[in-house]
Order: C-alpha cells, then sequence, then structure tokens
C-alpha cells in the first residue's frame, strides 16, 4: 500500500489527480480543502481541513495524520490573487501570495518530512511562470511568479538535502491547464497534468529536476 497526501485536492489538479491515484487500490490518499470538504467519497481517500497561510492549521494538519509513513507528497494548492494583466506590485497581496505559494507550502513540507519513506517524492507544482527561461516572458502576474521562482529554487535546495535519504523532490510545470486559475480556453485538461504526476510518481527520475509533460525543462 502506497500513502501519499495532495494538497487543494478540491477542485482542478488536485481533484484529477486524486481521482486517478485513488482508482487503484493499492494507494492511499489524503487531501486537503480550505475548508475540509470534498467531492471524492472513496475508501481510500480522506480530505482534511488545511489554510496553508495559517500555521496553526498546518500543524493540525500534520497532527491528524499521526505517525502514518508517506511514499509521496503532491504541493498542488496554490492561489493566484491578482487581474491576468496586472504588473503593479501590491505589497500586502504579494505577501498574502507567498503565505500560501511558498511559506505554507515549505512549512508544511518541513514539518512531514520526517514521515517520509526512503525513496518517496515529493512533487511542487509550479508553473512556466516561475521560470526564467519562459519564451513569452512579461512583465504580468508579478506576485504568482515570483512565489513559483522561489518555489523552484525550494526544490533544487530540498533535493540536495535529502540526497542521503534516498528521497526525490521534482518541481512540475502542469502548462496552461483547463482550471478556474486557468481558465475555460486553455489546451490542456486537469487530467492530463494528472497523468503526468502518475507518470512522474511510477519513474525513477533524478531528483531536484523540473519537468513538463515527461520532460525535464529549463529552470
Amino acid at each position: 500500500m502506497k500513502r501519499g497526501i495532495i494538497t487543494g485536492s478540491s477542485r482542478g489538479i488536485g481533484l484529477a489527480t486524486v481521482d486517478l491515484l485513488t482508482n487503484n487500490s493499492n494507494t492511499k490518499v489524503i487531501g486537503s480543502s480550505t475548508l475540509g470538504n470534498h467531492t471524492l467519497s472513496r475508501s481510500n481517500f480522506q480530505c482534511l481541513k488545511l489554510d496553508l497561510s495559517n500555521s496553526n492549521s498546518i500543524t493540525e494538519f500534520v497532527d491528524k495524520i499521526g505517525n502514518v509513513k508517506l511514499d509521496f507528497l503532491i504541493n498542488n494548492a496554490g492561489i493566484l490573487l491578482e487581474k491576468w494583466d496586472a504588473s503593479t506590485i501590491k505589497i500586502q497581496q504579494l505577501k498574502n501570495t507567498f503565505d500560501v505559494n511558498l511559506f505554507g507550502t515549505i512549512e508544511l513540507t518541513e514539518k512531514l518530512l520526517p514521515l517520509f519513506n526512503s525513496k518517496a517524492h515529493i512533487i511542487n507544482i509550479t508553473s512556466d511562470w516561475g521560470s526564467f527561461s519562459e519564451l513569452n516572458f512579461d512583465a504580468f502576474q508579478p506576485h504568482y511568479k515570483m512565489s513559483k521562482t522561489a518555489l523552484n529554487m525550494y526544490t533544487k535546495l530540498l533535493a540536495k538535502r535529502l540526497e542521503s535519504k534516498n528521497i526525490t523532490v521534482s518541481s512540475l510545470d502542469p502548462g496552461w491547464t483547463k482550471t478556474d486559475m486557468g481558465g475555460k480556453v486553455a489546451p490542456r485538461l486537469p487530467k492530463d497534468v494528472a497523468f503526468d504526476i502518475l507518470n512522474l510518481l511510477n519513474n525513477d527520475v533524478d531528483s531536484g529536476q523540473f519537468w513538463y509533460q515527461g520532460k525535464v525543462r529549463e529552470w
């Protein structure tokens, strides 16, 4: 039995990934949503309340998990607060974005580290917008982009730290996906990204890499 966590699992990429992984009865998934609610009901799935902007909520989430050993963590939960054509830095909006996309994600991961089995895999869902190699770079969505860039660096740093423990850490660029964040005209479906995540979990890959549709991409 493999056990793992998928944050932000109540919709979009998180929901599609939970749905795909729990089709396998030998995989047990703990999901999260801000209110603890979920539309999926399966014997090998449970959803817990988690607000990544709140340290107490993160502690309560980890406490509820207990001493269960983990084989994977998909850090999927994230927010985009600014408008698509916004380029001005708004400090409070920047702080709120980093609280969820970076600080909360890192705090949760760090608190879960003692629970990981050898050969476990941590996948941080980041973005092309968080890369320095983005082909169509512009000045829009600065808060979101900076948070994902910093999360990519955390991937590389954590991968180095966990080398001796044989734990793989990856970043994954889902591409432009049809979600509440990505909009209705996006070319990729959440289930497409879910298969990317499953393939990454099922393969023995080098740690500290940035992935897009099954291939290593530039940072």
